[in-house]
């Protein structure tokens, strides 16, 4: 297979040393005004062609918060809560794009050490507000292999509008196997991972940080940092974003990936609602 890392600048090297010592890399201007405007574009139909649409929306603040929707049945009102909606990269290229503009899919590449493969994907409004955790816990690998999420700002990110909060270093914490042996959270034992951890982090001396950047950059975790959601402190911003997922191809059963001029991805969703 073409290795198209050749064609591209090799990443900074204070950015892979970012990258190996704290678990994350932040890339300027990843995407363009454009790229974003075709995003929000997108988003726009989504709620306005709602008939048929079996995307599902998780609503988090609200009445609704908590409850899972498909587009075609979330009441109108719920576009003015902060959500997240899934898996648009299946049926619409325009993600895939953004998923792969030419910096974020070098960066991913080299942290992945492999071809990626979009496993997964979320468009939020505003902040998700969402506690502390670890990706791997609802999305782990195949084969215990690894995993890279992006967050594509679409809005600039600031104090105000609920950023995204993370803990540098905490990638190299060795992780917490639940009861069964693996990395899925099970809700039951949630309280003693999360006591490890904090004993972890103490022990460590690490440090939460707020993310602020501008609209068009993007910040990319490893697949083991503990990040989450700040609250909102003003409501009345929204804090539009792209986030995805990624596995490295060769721990994904080829039956499973499909390829097209933006990249890999997996032809049916993790929670099993869409397939091609």
């Amino acid at each position: 297979m073409l290795d198209f890392r050749r064609f591209l600048p090799p990443l900074p090297s204070s950015l892979k040393r970012t990258w190996r010592n704290d678990g994350y890399a932040l890339l300027k201007s990843a995407v363009s005004p454009v790229q974003i405007g075709s995003v929000e574009t997108l988003i726009d139909e989504q709620w306005e062609r709602r008939e048929g649409n079996i995307h599902q929306l998780d609503i988090l603040t609200g009445k609704y918060a908590g409850r899972t929707f498909l587009m075609q049945e979330a009441p109108a009102e719920t576009r003015n809560e902060a959500y997240k909606l899934n898996n648009l990269f299946l049926h619409n290229p325009v993600i895939r794009d953004l998923a792969y503009s030419p910096p974020i899919r070098k960066a991913v590449t080299d942290f992945l050490d492999g071809e990626p493969v979009i496993c997964n994907s979320l468009n939020f409004a505003r902040g998700s507000q969402q506690d502390a955790h670890i990706d791997s816990w609802y999305m782990p690998a195949p084969n215990g292999g690894p995993m890279v999420a992006v967050s594509i700002a679409l809005d600039s990110v600031h104090t105000n509008n609920g950023p995204i909060f993370f803990i540098p270093g905490s990638q190299r914490i060795p992780p917490y196997k639940f009861s069964d042996g693996r990395l899925n959270i099970i809700a039951a034992e949630a309280e003693h991972c999360m006591e490890y951890l904090e004993n972890e982090i103490t022990k460590r001396s690490l440090q939460r940080r707020d993310l602020v950047c501008n609209a068009g950059d993007a910040f990319i975790w490893h697949g083991q940092l503990i990040h989450g959601g700040s609250a909102i402190r003003d409501f009345s911003l929204t804090r539009k974003s792209l986030v995805v997922h990624y596995w490295r191809a060769t721990d994904v059963e080829p039956s499973h990936v499909i390829r097209d001029s933006h990249g890999a991805y997996l032809r049916r969703t993790l929670r099993g609602e869409l397939s091609l």
